[in-house]
């Protein structure tokens, strides 16, 4: 193999992870979402006395359910930052393998060549701060925040 053919494939190798990667983050949010919705669910019918039996020890059950669903965003959200930088490296080396990878000086391959929303792989503006990342990092923190203040609601 030749230099050409090793950049090829650092390009191929890198392009494929990062779009693995993009599936493996929508598989983890559709996740997050029913757990969230398990959770909600849960606490929603505990709420409600629904179950009479569970109404009595209802207080620690929202406690513990509060606790989980805290713990449980905190940690969908370092997943995601981490799962995030992974990508971009990802990104960041298949650019790098573009750009060593030319022809008679003219770049055969200009996929990532322009500033590109990763899992679309389509040019965005500078300007375009709500990228489907951000949405799913704020929809993260804001969960965080629910369950702190409905764990505060059942403490106090």
């Amino acid at each position: 193999m030749n230099k050409k053919d090793l950049l090829l494939e650092k390009w191929k190798l890198a392009s494929e992870l990062h779009r693995h990667e993009d599936t493996l983050v929508w598989a983890r949010f559709s996740h997050f979402l029913t757990l969230m919705g398990i959770l909600i669910s849960g606490l929603g019918l505990l709420q409600t006395s629904i179950l009479p039996s569970l109404y009595e020890r209802g207080t620690a059950i929202s406690i513990a359910i509060s606790l989980f669903g805290i713990l449980t965003s905190v940690i969908f959200s370092l997943i995601f930052l981490k799962s995030k930088k992974y990508q971009q490296y990802r990104v960041e080396q298949a650019k790098e393998a573009e750009r060593a990878l030319a022809i008679d000086g003219e770049q055969i391959l200009d996929v990532y060549k322009s500033k590109l929303r990763e899992q679309e792989l389509v040019p965005i503006s500078s300007w375009s701060l709500f990228s489907t990342y951000t949405l799913i990092l704020v929809l993260s923190l804001f969960m965080t925040l629910i369950w702190l203040i409905l764990l505060f609601i059942f403490i106090f």
